[in-house]
């Protein structure tokens, strides 16, 4: 495995100028610093870390503005945070854009934070990990949303089934005018769930009284809309599944301001990343996302893999993807369709 020194020889510099870079360090001319990447990456170079480093964890996060005030994010980084309480882990936090943030460029960081793996949160479309993610040549897993490449480990929430279990247990109270609200379905969580939908409507021999409003952004107001959509008097809908949060609150709101009683005029279920829709009135019965749980065992994970001491590169048994259940809280948004 080749060492600093090796690295400073085939730049023609000094390894004190290697070490600069590799810890992320000012007094490195750019050319000159980027020539030290390109070799670190071309000689697959690895640092060797300390006893001191062995317990850091570098934490990969959307680099959006308030991103930690997000109830998806935040409630996924509680989890790896207690965990690694627990289990005496340090923990450091970087932002991370895949426009910007290549494979080759992640794994400097890994170096650069004396990272023994590192854990990353994907969230949409636009927050999603580098693609050659499978190349890192470090441990990591993907946290949240599922990446089009199956070649990494990522622990996951089962949107499909979720879509799937929202919509049988209306059907299972009576109800055969269905809808789904929800964002864009580009974005594969909320592809999956409505999938997972159409699914359950085929089943049961509905696919044509299937109504499926989407939307491009998730903000409340789009919830106003899609009510204002679904619910005029011909053929409205007696059961709502809905995909979002937000989504939610707008379309619950829009739909009292319509004079519709909730559970008795129309029954809604809401996909929820945080706790927020259980103080609604009435309080809803949701999907609640194990986002906690799917942060928890992201590091368990990460810590195997950093135990086993294998290149997930080079081993096919290390692509695994681990989806969490979904699981249905009953409250008061919910009853027996209503003759």
């Amino acid at each position: 495995m080749p060492s600093i020194y090796d690295i400073a020889q085939a730049c023609g510099t000094s390894p004190a100028t290697v070490s600069r870079v590799l810890n992320g360090r000012p007094g490195v001319k750019p050319e000159t610093a980027q020539r030290i990447r390109l070799a670190m990456d071309e000689m697959k170079f690895q640092p060797r870390w300390s006893a001191a480093d062995r317990n850091n964890i570098l934490i990969l996060v959307p680099s959006y503005p308030g991103v930690f005030k997000s109830g998806y994010v935040s409630v996924i980084l509680s989890g790896i945070a207690d965990m690694a309480f627990r289990l005496k882990y340090d923990l450091t936090i970087h932002p991370f854009d895949n426009q910007q943030c290549s494979c080759r460029e992640l794994r400097q960081l890994v170096a650069q934070k004396s990272a023994v793996g590192c854990l990353l949160i994907s969230q949409n479309e636009a927050y999603l990990p580098p693609s050659d993610l499978h190349q890192l040549g470090q441990p990591h897993v993907v946290v949240g949303r599922k990446l089009q490449d199956d070649g990494v480990r990522q622990i996951l929430t089962n949107a499909y089934q979720g879509g799937m279990d929202a919509t049988e247990y209306l059907l299972a109270l009576g109800h055969r005018r269905i809808a789904l609200v929800s964002f864009d379905i580009t974005d594969r969580s909320h592809h999956e769930i409505h999938s997972g939908y159409m699914e359950a409507m085929r089943k049961a021999g509905l696919t044509e009284n299937a109504k499926h409003v989407q939307f491009s952004n998730d903000l409340t107001d789009s919830g106003r809309s899609a009510a204002l959509q679904l619910l005029s008097p011909h053929e409205r809908p007696t059961g709502v599944v809905i995909s979002n949060d937000n989504l939610a609150a707008g379309f619950i709101s829009e739909s009292k301001n319509m004079g519709l009683s909730i559970p008795r005029d129309l029954s809604v279920i809401a996909f929820e990343s945080a706790t927020t829709l259980s103080l609604s009135e009435p309080a809803l019965t949701v999907m609640q996302s194990p986002l906690y749980a799917c942060g928890a065992e992201g590091l368990k994970l990460l810590l195997r893999q950093i135990d086993e001491k294998k290149d997930e590169s080079d081993s096919a048994e290390a692509y695994t993807t681990t989806p969490l259940p979904i699981p249905l809280i009953v409250r008061h948004s919910t009853a027996a369709v209503h003759d």
